[in-house]
């Protein structure tokens, strides 16, 4: 089937109208929903959360005061792991040392833990630069090269394969560093500074940019920041984005979907319940629904395409929570809630169509096999990007958890503006095939929205397998072919 001819033919398809309730379901406001899973075995405040492998963990802090921690003034080295597919904790190894107001970020199969303060004879404010890997694998932890500034209260994100740990506390002034960690190389550099000095602060990234936000002065809650600040790693250069809405420190913030959410904090009026959603994209806040629980100090990661919003203090200062509340952004981002497919989504599905041409797999053009085929890739990929139902999205996060495991949430947020890639679409046929997900007369509900159902998932599944097992065959793999393919198709 020649390439003009794909294209017409998916023009056709991609122009199609969504029927009156999936438009009237999209055009419903959302602002997420919140639902409470198991509490974590500690009770403790000033943690740092990350997920790695599709599990999430959750290190240092203070926890309550005991005779058992008297010695180390309440501060814990423990790490706790959560699994989301059983909803159950297990105690990992334990921080080398006790830490609370940390950096963590997650690159390459491991955890790191950056800074943050420890016991100094009597004080608990004792910053440090310290680094330390954890690796799931082993279950162990090793000290890496330290940062070049000792400091607490910082903030750490990772961009394409590099950890930024930014801003923070040394007890004496704000911290302005912007420092660049490479574990390859394990090494540091530095970056341009930031321009708002300040601690408490959360950090993302988000579209290929890193954003620094909210936090206070000084260590003085009653000098909390809305500030939103966004650095270029291209030009080194910082500018100024817009405020976040309610001024907070001691928040945490994770990002789906090209959206960065922002949760609870501490102000001389009490802890806040705020979620304010960034899109980075427009440049503006959204107000999303509250958190169940007000909390400061707390963490958050992201599974499953769900926030995991963990721990904290519910009142200000020395306060403790094992909670593990758990936020599902709206579904799909506004970017994707549009009644066409973009060019990218059209030429995904080409892409994928000429690589079953090379398997020698497609069926006849104009055949009722080959005009489902088109109709499935067309309309499972709008349903996965459009649809608001839970169940629909579910099938597609659990999916892409079970092959992509930490990169699962980043795959989520490509799919979601690009549609199939080979990997994703193997993702999903290779979960379904074997599972009765067809059982569900939800889902089936909800597919039928778009015109779809297990039939039309049948040929696109049976297409895709019979093509991976040629090409194999071949020596050849169906990413290679398909990679080859995406070049070819219209991208923008």
């Amino acid at each position: 089937m020649a390439t003009s001819a794909l294209l017409l033919i998916l023009t056709g398809f991609s122009l199609v109208a969504l029927p009156t309730s999936a438009r009237s379901q999209q055009a419903a406001p959302d602002r997420g929903a919140w639902r409470t899973a198991a509490p974590a075995p500690t009770k403790r405040t000033e943690v740092a959360a990350a997920a790695l492998r599709g599990k999430i963990y959750v290190v240092g802090g203070f926890e309550q005061p005991g005779l058992g921690n008297l010695m180390n003034l309440a501060i814990t080295a423990t790490v706790e792991e959560y699994d989301p597919t059983t909803d159950r904790w297990t105690t990992k190894a334990p921080l080398p040392v006790g830490l609370h107001h940390v950096g963590i970020g997650v690159i390459d199969g491991r955890l790191y833990v950056i800074g943050g303060y420890t016991q100094s004879g009597l004080t608990v404010w004792h910053p440090v630069a310290t680094v330390y890997a954890y690796d799931p694998a082993t279950d162990t932890w090793s000290e890496r090269a330290p940062m070049p500034t000792a400091r607490g209260a910082l903030s750490v994100t990772e961009h394409e394969g590099k950890l930024y740990a930014i801003g923070g506390y040394d007890r004496k002034a704000n911290s302005a560093a912007v420092e660049v960690y490479d574990p390859g190389r394990n090494a540091w550099a530095s970056r341009a500074p930031l321009p708002t000095p300040r601690d408490h602060l959360a950090a993302a990234t988000a579209s290929g940019k890193v954003y620094a936000i909210g936090g206070r002065l000084n260590g003085d809650y009653r000098q909390n920041l809305s500030v939103t600040e966004v650095y270029d790693p291209v030009t080194d250069r910082w500018a100024r984005a817009a405020d976040l809405p309610t001024a907070r420190s001691g928040i945490t913030a994770s990002e789906v979907g090209g959206r960065i959410y922002v949760f609870g904090g501490e102000g001389g009026e009490g802890t806040f319940r705020q979620n304010e959603a960034y899109d980075a994209a427009r440049d503006t806040w959204q107000t999303m629904a509250p958190m169940p629980t007000g909390r400061h100090g707390l963490g958050s990661a992201v599974a499953n395409g769900r926030i995991h919003v963990i721990g904290g203090g519910p009142t200000p200062g020395g306060s403790f929570s094992n909670l593990n509340e758990v936020f599902t952004p709206p579904v799909p981002p506004p970017a994707a809630a549009k009644g066409r497919a973009s060019a990218r989504q059209v030429g995904a599905v080409m892409a994928l169509l000429a690589s079953f041409q090379d398997a020698d797999v497609l069926p006849p053009e104009t055949s009722p096999d080959a005009n489902r085929l088109v109709k499935a890739l067309i309309q499972y990929q709008a349903a996965f990007i459009k649809s608001t139902s839970p169940v629909v999205s579910d099938l597609l996060e659990q999916a892409l958890a079970a092959k992509f495991a930490d990169r699962a949430s980043a795959e989520l947020s490509a799919f979601r503006a690009d549609g199939w890639t080979s990997e994703r679409l193997e993702a999903v046929v290779d979960y379904v095939t074997g599972r009765p997900v067809w059982d569900r007369a939800d889902l089936i509900d909800e597919l039928q929205a778009f015109n779809i159902g297990p039939a039309d998932f049948e040929v696109m599944a049976r297409t895709f397998i019979d093509a991976r097992r040629r090409l194999t065959a071949r020596g050849l793999t169906v990413h290679e072919v398909f990679a080859r393919r995406r070049l070819e198709m219209p991208r923008s």
